[in-house]
């Protein structure tokens, strides 16, 4: 008899502690062993501790994909304020605000709700609203850690000043804020940037109708769709698996990277279909002002055509980050100036360009000719979709070349640059490398590759 209620007992508090419903509501906290599952049980909500890690903390994680036994966690609610011990509790209070351990308030909801629940949605997505409307008044997606997830808008609303963007965490075993940060930058043309605290590590580049202009073309992607929206309320990314199969996530982690990851069912494991930055190149501006990297040749930098290394010093010692200069002064008075065109991968940092929505390519040359400033020019949009362009008045820096260039760039040179291709070696927006150079100090700093050009 004794043996029998024991048992009893345990399988009340196994069933208490395994009720799961996707719905927390006012004076029902949620304990510590407890979880919330979405309806379709693709995401479950609850108390973890990372790695090594003896601290609680709040989080959501795919309920069935779990590969090794190890959950995946997409969003933490209090990654800088663990709790130790396992009696924690999240609560939902009569007002539609979070609470965690009746201490730590999660971001307010903007209004006050007089009847609220909070839900965890099959897309990953941890909502409050009012118990009969649809209308979220806080959502988890407005408040991303380093992951995100299909639906998830990656950007600003203009109109709060709500910034959703990716920040590492510290470690494996601590989520807390670490030192890289993928965001999506506005200061001139809006551009997704990847940080390392206060220095630019690396730019995805704007978006040119089609992808993040420095990602490069991709393959077909079995039905997943990316947009991008620019307008006076918002900029942001979103892509979208809805209607297809494909579970897919990106993250920004410890190590600075940004990877795209596709669950493989057969074999039960996360498969990383995109990582960056891949290479050197795609480091932020790895050779200089005027300078391009490709990542398919070596010296991996080349100065473009009608310019030359800046410091020929440090270029022999394989250091471009001073970049390049140019042969001749432009002579914007006297209007000989013209533009040599460059097919490349990457288009130059765009935070000091000017953008031109709604003009030709040929109306955009000729305002960057009437622009003694302007250093070149470019098409928004490669998808042939609208008008636009974007102009240079600055340097231009982080250039990156590869075997399949995407982009047209148009670059201003003096009358005397347009076609020589005889003072030193350089880069024509073409894969072949020429080398014809005349004097030995510039045999020395630029070695030919594949032998002496006529």
């Amino acid at each position: 008899m004794v043996q029998l209620l024991t048992q009893l007992v345990l399988l009340l508090v196994i069933f208490h502690y395994s009720i799961a419903t996707d719905t927390l509501n006012p004076n029902q906290p949620l304990q510590d062993g407890q979880i919330l599952v979405s309806a379709k049980e693709f995401f479950a909500l609850g108390f973890f501790s990372p790695g090594g890690s003896k601290n609680r903390y709040v989080g959501i994680w795919y309920n069935k994909l779990q590969p090794a036994g190890q959950k995946t966690i997409v969003w933490v609610a209090n990654r800088r304020s663990p709790l130790s011990g396992t009696n924690g509790s999240l609560e939902l209070n009569d007002n539609g605000t979070l609470t965690i351990s009746s201490m730590m308030f999660l971001p307010m909801p903007s209004v006050i709700l007089s009847n609220p629940v909070a839900q965890l949605l099959d897309d990953g997505n941890f909502v409050i609203r009012e118990a009969n409307s649809s209308e979220f008044a806080w959502q988890s997606f407005d408040y991303p850690t380093d992951t995100l997830l299909s639906g998830m808008k990656f950007g600003w609303d203009l109109r709060t000043g709500l910034n959703r963007n990716l920040t590492s965490w510290r470690s494996n075993d601590d989520p807390s804020p670490g030192r890289y940060v993928l965001s999506m930058d506005l200061e001139g043309i809006p551009q997704v940037n990847l940080w390392s605290d206060s220095t630019k590590k690396a730019r995805m580049g704007p978006w040119n109708g089609i992808t993040f202009s420095n990602i490069g073309a991709t393959k077909s992607n079995n039905g997943l769709s990316s947009a991008f929206v620019s307008n006076k309320d918002e900029v942001y990314y979103m892509y979208n698996t809805t209607g297809t199969t494909i579970v897919c996530r990106s993250i920004v982690d410890q190590s600075g990277m940004e990877k795209s990851f596709v669950w493989i069912e057969r074999s039960g494991t996360w498969n990383n279909v995109l990582y960056f930055p891949k290479s050197q190149c795609e480091e932020y501006s790895e050779c200089g002002p005027f300078g391009v990297c490709n990542i398919d040749v070596w010296p991996i930098c080349r100065c473009l055509q009608g310019f030359k290394p800046k410091s020929p010093q440090e270029w022999a010692l394989r250091d471009a980050l001073s970049g390049c200069e140019r042969l001749t002064t432009l002579d914007c008075k006297n209007k000989t100036d013209g533009f040599m065109t460059i097919t490349i991968t990457a288009l130059p940092e765009t935070s000091k360009a000017i953008p031109y929505p709604n003009i030709s390519l040929n109306e955009c040359r000729a305002n960057c000719l009437k622009n003694c400033s302007c250093t070149a020019y470019a098409i928004t949009n490669i998808s042939g979709a609208g008008m636009g362009c974007i102009i240079w008045v600055t340097e231009l820096i982080d250039m990156q070349m590869s075997s399949h260039p995407t982009q047209d760039v148009f670059v201003r040179l003096a009358a005397a640059d347009l076609g020589n291709t005889t003072s030193m070696e350089y880069f024509d927006g073409s894969s072949k490398q020429l080398c014809r150079n005349k004097h030995s100090w510039e045999r020395r700093f630029w070695p030919c590759l594949q032998g002496e050009a006529s």
